[in-house]
């Protein structure tokens, strides 16, 4: 790399840095001097408030990096537009490719990075300030898919802990092979130090893919290994969990016969999410050439505009359109970044050389 490539290189990662940063303050101040701070719950005090603000400042960070890195190619180009740098450099033979290419594999690097820092930081950070915020009182569950001991795989509807009762409680009971042996169902059921204690259900038996029995029963008392409050400790929000923790929950889903379109686009949401700083370049880098004598508070109204127009096709549209079923969980969550790609693509192969 050659020294004006890495002039401009570091002069890009500079600005980003500075951009991100800023951007993060922003968030944070804005929330800690919001009013309704201390709304979170009756008993919550504003140190722990200010605790949750800060445990969600990762994921914050993670939903502004788009806008950073459009701000900062816009600024790092659009200046050298205005100061006739760029005009000098192509004079002398200098194409604009030449300061691309490093600020693209730079950036498409720091995007793995985020990738990792979404997964290990950003995820389990949200999940500690869900839990700040709910005071840990996770009395009531819905939808809790659990693995438990015994090769056992639980699926509950409703869980009441309070009332100690269980409605609609399917129990899978896995062979060596991870294949159901047993399915029991029962329609409520409560529990005691040391049994399950079941309603109105029914058992099934099964050898390799093949039912061979079936039972109905009015009450029924299993076995129980397990604390119900883990099931309720296990219900995570979405956002909060890692990429391995979803793949877990997709195949305990899957297994226990559930859908599993939300759990599969977040999955690939954090995975493609991270990127958005790298495409964003494509379409900057053409932009802030074109239009960067306009000024810094004319490229913040473009980047805006810009990324709240990703935001739009991704998370609203998209990732919708996956969560109903719509779209496969992989385009609903690659695809707005395949296209602002291609249409970066295109601005930069038609931009002067």
């Amino acid at each position: 790399m050659r020294i004006l490539e890495r002039y401009v290189l570091i002069e890009y990662l500079r600005t980003f840095v500075l951009a991100l940063a800023f951007f993060i303050a922003l968030v944070i101040i804005v929330r800690l001097l919001d009013k309704d701070i201390k709304r979170f719950d009756e008993e919550v005090s504003y140190l722990t408030a200010v605790q949750i603000v800060l445990f969600q400042a990762p994921r914050r960070m993670m939903e502004v990096i788009p806008l950073a890195s459009f701000l900062s190619i816009f600024f790092v180009l659009g200046r050298k537009v205005q100061n006739n740098e760029l005009a000098a450099m192509q004079t002398a033979g200098i194409s604009v490719y030449r300061l691309l290419i490093p600020i693209l594999v730079s950036m498409f690097l720091v995007c793995i990075a985020f990738v990792i820092f979404y997964d290990q930081i950003a995820s389990p950070a949200y999940h500690r300030a869900n839990q700040l915020q709910k005071k840990i009182r996770l009395r009531r569950s819905r939808n809790v898919v659990f693995k438990g001991q015994h090769n056992r795989l639980f699926y509950i509807q409703n869980l009441d802990l309070e009332n100690q009762t269980i409605d609609r409680m399917t129990i899978y009971e896995l062979d060596q092979n991870n294949r159901v042996a047993r399915e029991i169902f029962a329609d409520s059921a409560t529990w005691s130090p040391n049994q399950w204690h079941l309603s109105k259900g029914w058992v099934r038996h099964f050898e390799g893919a093949a039912e061979v029995g079936y039972e109905s029963f009015v009450t029924k008392q299993i076995e129980r290994a397990e604390e119900p409050e883990r099931f309720a400790g296990s219900n995570k929000h979405l956002s909060a969990m890692t990429i391995g923790e979803l793949q877990q929950q997709i195949k305990y889903k899957q297994t226990a016969g559930q859908v599993t379109r939300r759990e599969e686009v977040k999955l690939h949401h954090k995975m493609a999410y991270p990127f958005a700083a790298f495409v964003v370049i494509l379409i900057g880098a053409p932009i802030s050439i074109r239009f960067g004598g306009a000024g810094f508070f004319a490229g913040l109204l473009v980047a805006f505009f810009l990324v709240f127009m990703y935001w739009g096709i991704s998370l609203a549209t998209l990732e919708g359109l996956g969560e109903n079923g719509k779209l496969p969980p992989m385009v609903a969550c690659w695809g707005a970044n395949v296209l602002y790609a291609v249409i970066g693509g295109v601005l930069i192969w038609k931009m002067p050389k």
